[in-house]
């Protein structure tokens, strides 16, 4: 009777630790999709010799519910050269710049969307500052330079909302390095280190 107590007692406690592995699974899978991303923008930038942005935003979708994801925004047009005008005014040269701008133009993959339950909290290019991540707002632009390099050091905080934890344990912070552009993540909440410059965090 002792054993059979005992064998009731773990087979009760099996399906959550495999909900458990199976939501801290999706998560990582979801940090990984971002981490390839990444990569596939800088590598894009390269070999197109044309800069590429990789947008991290919400969306709708076929169903007209809002999703979170990430999708490529490109443009065969280079960016706004002014540096041959020396002797022309800083205003001037923003006017150009501007118009350079509005001439570009820029296409659009479709979006890559995020697994049911998973959200992209904030995203950050410096310390203590979270641009959060909302229902048909602005996306965010990681922006990779024909070389691959990216623009500055960025992280991506993303969450599992179906796991019911403290947030320390459902968190995976994505991180961009601005010297090596290359993409790693962490699980938690990350944040960057008080006595480094920004383009060391993620290493």
């Amino acid at each position: 009777m002792a054993v059979v107590l005992i064998m009731g007692t773990i087979l009760l406690l099996v399906p959550a630790s495999l909900d458990s592995l199976g939501a801290q699974g999706k998560l990582k899978n979801t940090a990984n999709s971002l981490v390839s991303a990444v990569n596939g923008a800088r590598e894009r930038a390269i070999l197109d010799a044309f800069e590429v942005h990789l947008e991290i935003g919400t969306f709708r979708d076929e169903d007209d519910e809002w999703r979170y994801g990430w999708r490529y925004r490109f443009t065969n047009v280079p960016p706004p050269d002014v540096s041959a005008g020396e002797d022309i005014d800083e205003g001037e040269q923003q006017r150009l710049r501007e118009l350079r701008n509005r001439d570009r133009e820029w296409l659009y993959t479709s979006w890559h969307a995020c697994p049911s339950g998973i959200t992209i909290t904030g995203v950050r290019e410096r310390k203590g500052s979270w641009d959060k991540i909302g229902d048909g707002g602005k996306p965010h632009a990681m922006r990779f330079f024909a070389d691959g390099t990216v623009e500055t050091g960025v992280a991506v905080r993303i969450v599992n909302e179906d796991m019911e934890t403290d947030a320390q344990y459902k968190t995976i912070t994505v991180m961009v390095n601005a010297l090596t552009s290359e993409p790693s993540w962490l699980e938690g909440e990350q944040e960057l280190p008080e006595s480094l410059p920004s383009s060391n965090f993620g290493n």
